[in-house]
């Protein structure tokens, strides 16, 4: 299983392209139309994908 690369604290606070940013293990960084980010968990349960925010 391959390790996904982290998001350094560096990179995070120059996002500023809306989008969707992988850290590995389900954790993803969303940054939106106005440049606000929020973590969400992404994970499996019975079979469907499910997304939990984690605030900001």
């Amino acid at each position: 299983m391959a390790v996904a690369a982290r998001l350094s604290a560096r990179r995070v606070a120059t996002l500023s392209e809306p989008g969707l940013y992988a850290d590995g293990d389900g954790l993803y960084l969303k940054i939106g139309a106005f440049g606000v980010g929020r973590w969400i968990f992404r994970y499996r349960l019975g079979g469907r994908r499910r997304d939990m925010g984690r605030g900001r």
